[in-house]
């Protein structure tokens, strides 16, 4: 019995040792590159080119993975490891037409007819819907093409609806009204608190700095009497000193230095050109990547890619920016990039007004309106308040 017992006991030694052992040599390396993946059998094995699938792993580390090319009508875009090719999608919806076919490493692109936009109905259903027409009071920001709607954006003092379809005037004062917010009723004079509050001046500071302001003048004006005194009084005693003959003529030098301080300002000429009236305002200039970094935190990733379809980014620039990047604020940033760029006025990296009010527009429409009011807040109203 005791035999058996130490029998049992080593058995159980030998297969803890060899489950370790096993574990080590299997968990070895846990990493593989970026065109290898981790097999089953826990070693590496290369994957398939775009394009192929994988038929069968590479049966040890150094040979190469089976891969068999997708069948007509599927595809594979990456370096994969899959068993299945995706199929590609069918441009057999209303009012839509193909401009790409479909290839073994592509998918078939389709595009809406004029007069229609792309609507994405979740991350793999789409269809064409008719571009809208802006409505009274409203002016056109942005043209309808095969992947956005028709911006539109109100005129001035002007603002949108409860319809989001068209803009009413202003009749009085409020969010997009500000402008009828002056009042001419007279702010009422409240008595002074003892206990003054944070931030502003105590009211005996006001008289103590306009005594000091008083004293310090006065004493200025007092050595400069004194000074032109001394200068008059040192100047007659070196004239009647060294007087000159009747029929001599007096020459008196005045220095290179005092000539300017002699001429009145009155006697020098007039430029016509100081006298042009200058711009009563310069519009401030919104840095773009000052823009895109504000927009990235306030966003929801979730919605950011619903975002530029809506602000027309196609699809392969929004596939082209998430393949270049692995970071997803990066790859985001890309997509803003592109949304920039594809707009016009506001120069080199400066967005104009009307896009980031266009911006903000799409916003509201994706029901991010706290977003929209955040981004408002921190670009328009400041360029407002620049400008008035």
């Amino acid at each position: 019995m005791r035999k058996c017992q130490l029998c049992i006991l080593l058995l159980i030694l030998i297969s803890q040792s060899y489950t370790i052992s096993h574990s080590a040599v299997s968990g070895a390396g846990t990493s593989c590159p970026e065109n290898e993946y981790r097999a089953k059998k826990g070693f590496c094995c290369d994957k398939c080119h775009p394009g192929f699938k994988l038929k069968a792993e590479c049966p040890e580390p150094d040979k190469r993975s089976e891969c068999v090319k997708c069948e007509n009508g599927t595809f594979l875009e990456k370096s994969n490891y899959n068993k299945n090719c995706f199929r590609c999608q069918n441009c057999n919806k209303p009012h839509s037409k193909e401009i790409s076919p479909c290839k073994h490493d592509t998918d078939r692109i389709c595009v809406c007819e004029g007069g229609y936009y792309k609507t994405k109905l979740d991350d793999y259903e789409w269809e064409c819907s008719p571009c809208k027409e802006c409505g009274h009071g409203q002016f056109k920001t942005g043209e309808c093409n095969a992947e956005q709607n028709t911006n539109c954006t109100c005129k001035e003092n002007h603002y949108l609806a409860d319809d989001n379809k068209s803009c009413k005037p202003c009749t009085e004062c409020g969010k997009w009204c500000k402008h009828l917010c002056i009042t001419s009723t007279p702010i009422p004079v409240k008595s002074i608190h003892p206990t003054s509050p944070s931030g502003t001046l105590p009211p005996i500071l006001v008289p103590v700095c306009a005594c000091i302001t008083v004293v310090a003048l006065g004493v200025f004006m007092l050595y400069e009497g004194i000074r032109l005194q001394r200068k008059r009084n040192r100047a007659l005693s070196t004239q009647s000193s060294s007087a000159a003959p009747e029929d001599q003529t007096f020459i008196i030098t005045v220095p290179q230095d005092k000539i300017n301080e002699s001429v009145p300002f009155i006697n020098q000429p007039c430029n016509p050109e100081q006298h042009r009236k200058l711009p009563d305002c310069v519009p401030r200039e919104i840095k773009a990547h000052e823009f895109f970094y504000f927009v990235l935190d306030e966003v929801p990733i979730g919605r950011f890619k619903e975002l530029a379809r809506r602000l027309g980014v196609s699809e392969q620039n929004i596939d082209r920016a998430e393949q270049d990047h692995r970071n997803c604020k990066d790859a985001h940033y890309q997509m803003l990039k592109v949304w920039s760029d594809s707009g016009s006025g506001g120069g080199n990296n400066v967005l104009p007004y009307h896009r980031i009010q266009m911006f903000i527009e799409t916003l509201k429409d994706m029901c991010l309106v706290n977003c929209a009011d955040n981004i408002e807040n921190r670009f328009l109203s400041q360029d407002t308040s620049s400008s008035s």
